[in-house]
């Protein structure tokens, strides 16, 4: 490494604003965050106002965007049709909600219907959270069952059920072929973890002999296809995956939370893959940066929910005050309607693999062992020679050689989260690239 090469250093420097703020709101935000996601050591950027594909913090640096609100903003920040959808859904309403049914929850049902055909009946939430969960809580009532299996190293949402296993230590975690579930959340009860089932993300052979072992017991297998929108699956492994539920009359669901619309094509991980589940749960973009979670399925499921056709004491709940919220289907139909537009994946993907491609370059030039890895518009960066498989693989990774990368790019105006993916959207240019592959450039030979 460079003789005095500090990057946290320089980053300190550069973010003083930041940092003054970072005490200002801890004297009433734990941590100074409203969500511990959004920390990161020493302090976290504090964001001023954005445009485009660019930020700026307080101390009035510009950065070059890729955390994208951890990828909702596929279109950039303050995209003009989202904006005008949002103003024009106000004016002509009259309100920004109605808090009662309204046309445009049946239209986008619909609409999200025709791009997952094999869902017959949608319901919205207001995150990808509570999707999966009101999703586990309907099949659970399903098949008269509480116990549902996970994927090691998934993310389903921050409730105790779906954070087991999460990022086990390796000394906890047990057997790789027989994971071994470890509670994700300080204060997780113990029948929480009892009630939950971890497989081995892309292992065809042990995920089928626990499959088979537990089937009478499970309610549920929940999986992200594409494990934390860049661990790529064995296509044949998700193939086998659905072939085995379906044997045994187990529903999967696919959590593509951060997949959805995020893959080469429009639509998810399930339309790219061909590989269809029994219920699919989104979020993040389907609300163009508004919050919004959905879950659709097949209507034998789905109908668990349903006020008319099931009595009080059979029906699953499902409630939320702004579910469905005029405003954020209004976004969220906005940005649908660009993503359709056929020059935009193309787009996309030529400057999503422009800027994967020339990371591993200059990785390969450097002589550091390290990839960036991921489909479609996410991908991240992990140091090291194995495949990455599965969270097992990606937990070896060298974190103290990412951390020097991630705090020397964020010192030279690049935004994203230390550690966690890049993401990317349709105002990214051309220029946005050159400049960012300059940057990686030039904190490598530092890193030397």
């Amino acid at each position: 490494m460079s003789p005095g090469f500090d990057p946290i250093a320089e980053y300190n420097a550069k973010t003083k604003r930041s940092a003054q703020w970072f005490e200002t709101a801890s004297r009433h935000l734990p941590g100074g965050v409203t969500g511990n996601v959004k920390f990161y050591p020493p302090y976290p950027v504090y964001l001023k106002r954005a445009k485009g594909s660019h930020v700026w913090d307080l101390d009035g640096n510009e950065y070059i965007d890729y955390m994208l609100c951890f990828g909702p903003l596929i279109l950039g920040h303050g995209h003009p049709k989202v904006v005008e959808a949002v103003r024009r859904q106000i004016e002509t309403d009259g309100t920004h909600i109605f808090g009662a049914p309204h046309e445009l929850e049946a239209k986008m049902a619909e609409r999200l219907k025709g791009i997952f055909p094999f869902a017959d009946l949608v319901r919205f939430t207001n995150s990808g959270l509570e999707a999966t969960m009101h999703a586990l809580r309907v099949v659970k009532g399903f098949r008269k069952k509480t116990k549902v299996a996970k994927f090691e190293g998934a993310y389903h949402g921050c409730y105790d059920e779906a954070l087991c296993s999460l990022a086990p230590a390796e000394s906890a975690a047990g057997p790789r072929s027989s994971p071994k579930t470890v509670a994700g959340s300080y204060g997780t009860s113990e029948a929480t973890v009892e009630n939950v089932l971890v497989l081995p993300y892309n292992d065809i052979e042990n995920s089928v002999k626990l499959l088979r072992a537990y089937k009478d017991e499970l309610a549920a297998v929940i999986m992200e296809p594409v494990q934390r929108g860049f661990v790529i699956p064995d296509i044949e492994f998700l193939r086998v995956v659905r072939e085995t539920t379906q044997e045994f009359g187990i529903p999967l669901i696919f959590d593509e939370v951060m997949s959805g619309f995020r893959m080469e094509v429009f639509g998810g991980a399930c339309t790219q893959y061909k590989v269809e589940p029994d219920m699919i749960c989104l979020g993040k973009i389907i609300g163009g940066g508004f919050p919004i979670g959905a879950f659709l399925g097949k209507r034998e499921i789905m109908d668990m929910v349903n006020p008319v056709t099931r009595p009080k004491d059979q029906r699953v709940f499902h409630g939320g005050t702004f579910n469905g919220h005029p405003t954020v289907l209004s976004a969220g139909w906005a940005t649908l309607d660009v993503l359709q537009e056929p020059k935009t994946y193309p787009y996309l993907n030529r400057i999503t693999d422009e800027l994967r491609n020339g990371f591993n370059d200059l990785f390969g030039r450097a002589g550091f062992d390290a990839r960036a890895i991921g489909p479609g518009s996410t991908f991240n960066i992990v140091f090291s020679k194995g495949k990455i498989a599965d969270y097992r693989d990606a937990a070896k990774a060298d974190a103290q050689l990412r951390q020097k990368l991630d705090y020397g790019m964020l010192a030279r105006g690049l935004h994203f989260h230390p550690d966690k993916p890049f993401y990317t959207c349709t105002e990214h240019s051309d220029n946005d690239v050159t400049r960012t592959l300059s940057v990686v450039e030039e904190v490598l030979k530092k890193m030397k």
